[in-house]
């Protein structure tokens, strides 16, 4: 997953990371959601029945993991219609992350036998620290923060996630224990090329082959994320003279309100046929129509029964091709296709325009900050001098 997001460290309720596992181990490489929040309710009184002790929201914590959040709306008299669509506003996976703390805060706060949503912010710092204290880094520290942000929690008339102290807490944090990139560098584009131009002609490739190959084109020519090409489908699919055109009417990552997906746009690269996804993708159509009985997708699983395939498979064909590269999959993930294809892009002059657009970004330091790194090639400055 990516960490674009991990700069937003304003003094705004719009922060959040993902922790580093539920065992509370420290992670340097969290990944980040954005998720926003509007306090609908009255404000909470933080001065008295700090003694109180809610076990019903506790129980249903554990059967669903936004139902204390809904208790919170509903408390606040919004109704239960009401309340499904704003719990909506959070993403599946944001809520995942919400979950871990939210049961935390609860198991903490029933340890002390005080209230989880009539608080002091001395007791919010306390529970912070512990985090900190556990191996916790500023990135999960951080979920942690929303999360509490997320049950409506209010002090001195401020969500508790933006109260100036826990903002003060948390830039602490960050300076004790930085969230630093996982790599500072990205593999070279032509180590993949060249182990793909080895799979050819195409018509005889298997259909492992074939589909290997394919994966991995489309997300070099197009720089998308696994979850875009999960959601490429046969339906939403142009054919044009030269190119296939993916139409993507589908919630994405950074869908938002005024967002249009762009297209994913397959063409024809006449100069290398092998490295040609036109190619590809026609041979792939060809083979996989008969096998396409149940789903639209475009990718599906090149053993039987031939189903739609998920995220995590599409992530292990990466791999898988990247390894057969030469290149260190224990260091590299599926996703670091995106920051190696706008790299190179960005070396050869590519617009950074083109770049933002084929990628999806808004925000160029989205790109400068997370994306474009040193590229490692063998054939660096002073291998050349020292070689014969």
């Amino acid at each position: 997953m990516c960490r674009e997001d991990l700069k937003r460290q304003d003094n705004s309720y719009f922060s959040s990371a993902v922790m580093a596992d539920s065992s509370m181990v420290y992670s340097g490489d969290a990944d980040v959601n954005r998720y926003t929040y509007t306090d609908y309710g009255k404000e909470r009184s933080t001065d008295s029945s700090l003694q109180r002790h809610c076990p019903s929201i506790e129980q249903n914590i554990e059967s669903n993991d936004m139902s204390c959040i809904r208790k919170q709306f509903i408390d606040r008299g919004i109704s239960t219609k009401t309340a499904s669509i704003m719990l909506c506003s959070w993403r599946k996976s944001t809520k995942k992350q919400y979950k871990v703390f939210v049961k935390k805060w609860f198991s903490y706060c029933r340890e002390r036998k005080i209230s989880e949503v009539q608080i002091s912010i001395n007791i919010v710092l306390d529970y912070l620290t512990i985090l900190y204290e556990n191996g916790l880094g500023y990135s999960s520290i951080n979920t942690a923060r929303s999360a509490l942000s997320a049950l409506g929690l209010v002090i001195d008339n401020v969500l508790v996630g933006a109260h100036p102290l826990v903002v003060r807490f948390m830039k602490g944090v960050y300076n004790l224990r930085p969230t630093k990139s996982k790599n500072i560098c990205v593999w070279d584009v032509s180590l993949v090329l060249n182990y793909l131009r080895k799979l050819s002609p195409v018509n005889m490739l298997t259909l492992q082959e074939v589909t290997l190959k394919l994966v991995m084109l489309i997300a070099l020519t197009n720089a998308t994320r696994v979850q875009t090409l999960k959601f490429l489908s046969v339906d939403c699919m142009e054919k044009l003279r030269d190119e296939f055109v993916f139409h993507l009417d589908v919630l994405l990552k950074q869908s938002r309100p005024g967002y249009k997906n762009p297209d994913v746009k397959l063409r024809a690269f006449p100069p290398d046929r092998r490295l040609c996804v036109y190619t590809v993708l026609k041979e792939y159509i060809k083979r996989t129509e008969i096998l396409r009985v149940h789903t639209k997708q475009l990718l599906i699983s090149y053993i039987k029964p031939h189903k739609a395939v998920t995220c995590s498979t599409i992530s292990r064909w990466i791999k898988v091709v990247l390894q057969k590269s030469g290149i260190d999959t224990r260091q590299f993930s599926a996703h670091s296709v995106r920051s190696a294809a706008t790299s190179k892009a960005k070396l050869y002059n590519v617009s950074l325009a083109d770049i933002m657009s084929k990628a999806g970004w808004t925000n160029v330091n989205t790109f400068a900050t997370f994306y474009n790194k040193r590229i490692i090639n063998s054939n660096s400055f002073d291998v050349n001098v020292l070689n014969n």
